[in-house]
C-alpha cells in the first residue's frame, strides 16, 4: 500500500493549472543528478543531451534526471527514510520526500545514461537487461531485489534546489544531487529521451555554451557555474563538500517581462528588478 509520501506526490502530479491562481502551474517533484570523476583536465560532470523532440528544454544539455514517481517513496534504499530526511531532507528543505527525491535520482539517472549508482563492477550484460526491463515499466525496487543491487542512496549528496519560474507551462521543483561514477560502467544514452551524452569540464562546458557551441538552459548553467570553483580539485574534494552543506534553500526565479507581457530573461533573488517581478503567466 501506498504510504503518505506516495499520496503527496500524486496530488503534485495531478493539480490541474488555474489562470487565477498565484502560481498557475504547481510544480513537480524532481531529482537531477550530476555524476562526477576526475578526468585529465580535473572534475568531469555528465552530461546529456535531450532529444530535439523532447516536450521540456529539447535539444539541450542537462544532467541525467526527472520527475519523481509516486513509487519512489515506497522504495526499499540502504538508508532509512529518517536517516534520508536528516541528511538531505533537512538540508534541502524537502522533509520526507527525500527518500523519493533520492530514488527517482537513481532510477533516472540508470534509465537516462546507463548507470547504476553504487554498484561498481556490475556487468554490461547484467545491467542491458536490467535497464530493458525498467524501459517496459518494472520499478527500480524489483530490478534491484532480482539482481541483488542497492538501491545506494548513501552516494547520493545534496547539492542545490531550483524551482521553475512561474508563468512557464511546464514547472519542476528539482533536487540537485551529487554522486561518483561507479567504477567499471560505461554510460550509454537511451537513444529516446537523450541522444548524446558528454564527460564535460566545468570550464570547458562553460566556455562551449558562450560560443554557441553547448546549449543549456538558465538553471543548468548556474549549476555548471556553482561547480567552478571545484573544477581542479577532484571528485572526492566536491562530496565531501557536498556532504559538508548545512543549508540549501530552493531557488526561485522570475521570468522578467516587458512592458507587453514579453518573456526577456530571468531574475534571482538579490537582482535588481526580481521583487518587482510579476509572479503571474507571461503572455
Amino acid at each position: 500500500m501506498a504510504g503518505p509520501t506516495a499520496a503527496r506526490l500524486r496530488s503534485a502530479t495531478m493539480q490541474a493549472p488555474s489562470a487565477q491562481a498565484a502560481a498557475a502551474v504547481i510544480p513537480r517533484p524532481a531529482t537531477t543528478t550530476l555524476i562526477v570523476r576526475d578526468g585529465a583536465p580535473g572534475l568531469e560532470v555528465l552530461m546529456v543531451r535531450r532529444s530535439p523532440h523532447a516536450s521540456f528544454m529539447p535539444g539541450a544539455y542537462v544532467f541525467p534526471g526527472g520527475a519523481v514517481d509516486a513509487a519512489d517513496a515506497d522504495a526499499a534504499a540502504d538508508e532509512t527514510t529518517e536517516a534520508l530526511a536528516a541528511r538531505i531532507g533537512r538540508v534541502t528543505r524537502v522533509g520526507g520526500l527525500a527518500l523519493a527525491h533520492a530514488v527517482a535520482g537513481l532510477r533516472e539517472c540508470f534509465e537516462e545514461c546507463g548507470l547504476w549508482l553504487g554498484a561498481d563492477g556490475v556487468p554490461a550484460a547484467t545491467l542491458a537487461a536490467l535497464r530493458a526491463r525498467l524501459h517496459a515499466g518494472e520499478p527500480l525496487a524489483a530490478l534491484a531485489a532480482s539482481a541483488g543491487l542497492p538501491l545506494a542512496t548513501r552516494v547520493l549528496q545534496p547539492w542545490a534546489r531550483w524551482v521553475t519560474p512561474v508563468g512557464l507551462p511546464k514547472r519542476f521543483d528539482t533536487l540537485f544531487l551529487v554522486a561518483h561514477a561507479p567504477a567499471g560502467q560505461q554510460p550509454e544514452v537511451d537513444a529516446g529521451e537523450t541522444t548524446t551524452l558528454a564527460w564535460v569540464h566545468p570550464p570547458a562546458a562553460l566556455a562551449a555554451h558562450q560560443r554557441g557551441d553547448f546549449q543549456m538552459e538558465f538553471a543548468t548553467v548556474r549549476t555548471v557555474e556553482s561547480l567552478q570553483p571545484h573544477a581542479g580539485r577532484g571528485a572526492a574534494a566536491l562530496l565531501a563538500h557536498a556532504a559538508a552543506l548545512t543549508d540549501l534553500p530552493p531557488v526561485h526565479p522570475r521570468l522578467q517581462l516587458d512592458a507587453q507581457g514579453r518573456r526577456i530573461g530571468v531574475l534571482l533573488p538579490g537582482q535588481p528588478g526580481y521583487d518587482e517581478a510579476p509572479l503571474r503567466h507571461a503572455d
